[in-house]
């Protein structure tokens, strides 16, 4: 017999032994909660008055650092420079350029 996930809108299988996912489970490790999904959280406040004031700003999602790098990358700053606003380092911002920002699409 499979068991489903417990946690809610889950399709997922249980692991063996346990009542929540792989995935769930990781989620509640890292960030306590099950349904904590960095990646899809942006303030666009936030992220605009980063690029308009280039500075350093401490605490921002994966989705925000990268759409910060774009705009920074628009008004033309250098990647040595965006890295150190976004604490990165230079070749993520590399990484990002290439990859058209895709991951924030």
């Amino acid at each position: 017999m499979t068991r489903r996930c417990r946690i809610d809108d889950c399709t997922h299988e249980a692991r063996t032994g346990r009542r929540i996912c792989g995935m769930h489970r990781q989620r509640i490790w890292r960030h306590g909660d099950p349904n904590f999904t960095e990646w899809t959280v942006a303030d666009e406040q936030d992220v605009q008055t980063i690029i308009r004031e280039a500075r350093p700003a401490p605490g921002l999602t994966r989705l925000e650092r990268i759409q910060v790098a774009q705009g920074l990358t628009q008004h033309g700053l250098p990647a040595q420079e965006i890295a150190r606003i976004l604490d990165v380092t230079p070749r993520t911002v590399y990484r990002w350029r290439s990859e058209g920002f895709r991951q924030a699409a």
